[in-house]
């Protein structure tokens, strides 16, 4: 039996063992806590760790390969998430761990603990905290010290600049590297794949976010020198990726020899000759990340435009046993994502991960010698590739021209034009839609409605000066993409012009609102979920957890994020702003908030209601005073999508 064979086998195998279920998927499965988020193998191959969700947790559990048992589980409390997880040694688990108060906050509150563990689940210490006024980058596993792993430790005393340290696993005591560049701007260090410091990144700070530099100090025998590139660009981006297998050179991504309309690409630097090389740039996104080898050695990146693109280096991709491998597995599966989360130190085991528009995820044992797949773990058992939908990425043209990408997933169920829900995503900035399993696309695919996810200007994946466009243009030229790409939808036949409805969660919230009040013909209802909708107030300070901070420093990062992202003057944005807007609106809406909500106060859902009502404005209200930025709690979620999708036949429901 061929490679492709034996493993498109073992995913048969995998569907087949899925329970059969009825013709209508209960709102739990879609939004079910996942079984597994992140698997990965021991250095000697006979453990895997893997992170959970169990309630308001992620935990981490440790299983044994041979036997196929659970030897360790590991919650640290309420809302309590294990953020990453290291392989210390063979039997040593490391876990960050740190409070996350809603499924859409991607920042977590207050400083993340290391805590350490051994396989059978003894000697759990807390090896890291913050009584010492100090945070932490875990930089290398060093597998040839099983005590001890690297870590910059970021403390008070140092004006929290990072100095290098040896922390011991079981003690908690660390040892001082006296190993950096000269430069009192240093942020953040990066090791070889000797457990080595070679790559120092530099922030120089600046009034205004457009003035900020980053730069690069790397590590010549003793000497440590600044990377000076021939800019076409006056501050680029420069993120290191990593190291070949004998760390003579340090692959990077940069935006540096792009003057306009950049996307960050591959480069290669080598430190014999001191020659930057280019290697990789994908004509329509960012290169995202690294392919990597057992080694630790860069062999590829890949990019996101629909399903990932992979591309090997030239000197990697015939020669390497690892860029083959990883080259049969993309082409395998060409509807999926691919990718090896870690290998054990000799590299004959691997954990395969694949996950796709149909395919929530699932994880593998890979044999890499033998070429064979043995089925560990699903995201979501219970959906089916029949149960799911494709989803599609498009682009569109907005008014200025600009071409945007968004993600459309259209039921099968639907014969012409559809009901369409116009899904806005948070953020604003950075943050993108991408394409693969979307719980809420296919939740709603499976109740007849098609989703059209757009990447506003200001969304990430196209580049800094895509970023820079979105800036100050809440309300405007940001909002001016959604309704372009709604319209778009509606002259290719996809939408019935009649039955759409607009959401979107944080920001999305706030674009659901103003895409009623600015298009009131256009949206026949929305669906605001921990939003933004008092811009006034947000300008001012609207004691979420960003700017509730009274220290100078917190309030200048308050103002100088708000004066280049938002505005200068928060009295310019009540025009923008829809509490100060609600007369305008015609349709109704449904709003949805957490009453614990940190990053978005449920005080902006509270004005907004009180605005409707001096207006008599038509609406629905759903509070969970437990939940915050997004629901955890399963049945809260349940209860949530339940009534989006009442909601949504009520106004655009199948006629």
């Amino acid at each position: 039996m061929s490679f492709r064979a034996r493993l498109t086998a073992a995913l048969a195998l995998c569907f087949l063992l899925t329970p059969v279920l009825a013709d209508k998927i209960p709102t739990r499965h879609f939004f079910d806590n996942a079984q597994v988020r992140n698997m990965r193998i021991s250095p000697d191959g006979e453990h895997v760790a893997f992170t959970f969700e169990l309630g308001s947790e992620v935990r981490l559990a440790v299983l044994n390969l041979d036997q196929r048992e659970v030897t360790a589980s590991f919650g640290f409390g309420e809302n309590q998430h294990v953020l990453n997880f290291w392989w210390g040694s063979n039997s040593r688990v490391v876990m960050s761990v740190g409070e996350v108060t809603g499924i859409l906050d991607t920042t977590r509150l207050g400083p993340a603990l290391l805590y350490a563990a051994n396989v059978d689940g003894s000697r759990r210490e807390q090896i890291f905290d913050d009584r010492n006024l100090a945070g932490y980058q875990v930089l290398h596993a060093l597998p040839d010290d099983p005590d001890h792993i690297l870590i910059a430790r970021y403390h008070v005393g140092d004006g929290g600049e990072p100095n290098a340290h040896r922390l011991n696993i079981f003690r908690g005591s660390t040892r001082y590297l006296a190993d950096r560049p000269s430069s009192r701007n240093i942020r953040s260090f990066i090791a070889d794949n000797d457990g080595e410091l070679r790559v120092a990144v530099e922030f120089i700070d600046a009034d205004r976010f457009e003035d900020m530099e980053f730069n690069l100090f790397l590590k010549h025998g003793e000497e440590w020198r600044r990377l000076n590139v021939d800019s076409k660009r006056p501050r680029p981006s420069i993120t290191p990726l990593g190291f070949s297998a004998d760390n003579e050179q340090v692959y990077f991504l940069s935006n540096h020899d792009m003057a306009e309309d950049d996307r960050a690409g591959a480069f290669r630097y080598d430190f014999q000759s001191g020659e930057l090389e280019f290697l990789f740039r994908h004509p329509d996104v960012d290169v995202s990340g690294a392919l990597r080898g057992h080694d630790g050695e860069v062999l590829g990146v890949f990019s996101r435009f629909g399903p990932g693109t992979y591309t090997f280096f030239d000197d990697k991709a015939q020669t390497h046993r690892d860029a083959v491998l990883l080259q049969q597995l993309a082409m395998s599966f060409p509807h999926d994502d691919v990718g090896l989360t870690s290998f054990s130190r000799d590299g004959k085991r691997a954990v395969l991960f694949v996950r796709g528009d149909r395919n929530p995820g699932q994880f593998y044992l890979f044999d890499t010698e033998n070429l064979q797949a043995e089925f560990l773990a699903a995201v979501r058992p219970e959906l089916t590739r029949d149960d799911l939908v494709p989803m599609r990425a498009v682009r569109i043209e907005a008014r200025d021209g600009l071409e945007l990408h968004a993600m459309l997933t259209v039921p099968d169920s639907v014969d012409g034009p559809a009901p369409l829900v116009v899904n806005v995503h948070g953020g604003p900035f950075g943050i993108t839609d991408h394409w693969g399993f979307n719980p809420e696309a296919q939740f709603l695919a499976h109740h007849g409605f098609a989703t059209l996810q757009v990447n506003f200007r200001g969304s990430g994946n196209r580049g800094q000066d895509f970023v820079r466009r979105g800036w100050r243009e809440w309300g405007e030229a940001k909002q001016d993409d959604i309704t372009d790409a709604t319209r778009w939808a509606i002259e290719q036949g996809i939408a019935d012009p009649d039955r759409i409805c607009i959401m979107g969660g944080s920001y999305g919230g706030y674009a659901t609102l103003k895409g009623m009040i600015k298009e009131p013909e256009l949206y026949r209802c929305g669906i605001g979920i921990v939003g933004v909708y008092d811009l006034v107030w947000f300008r001012e300070g609207d004691g979420s957890d960003f700017s509730r901070l009274r220290d100078r420093n917190s309030r200048a990062n308050f103002e100088r994020f708000m004066n280049s992202h938002v505005a200068t003057n928060a009295a310019n944005l009540e025009p923008f702003s829809p509490v100060h807007n609600v007369e305008r609106l015609q349709n109704e809406v449904f709003i949805i908030h957490g009453g614990n909500d940190v990053r978005v106060p449920v005080g902006h859902a509270e004005r907004l209601r009180a605005a409707m009502d001096r207006h008599d404005k038509p609406y629905r209200w759903m509070i969970k005073e437990d939940e915050g930025h997004g629901f955890f709690d399963v049945d809260n979620r349940v209860a949530l999508y339940d009534a989006v999708v009442d909601f949504l036949n009520e106004h655009i429901g199948p006629e």
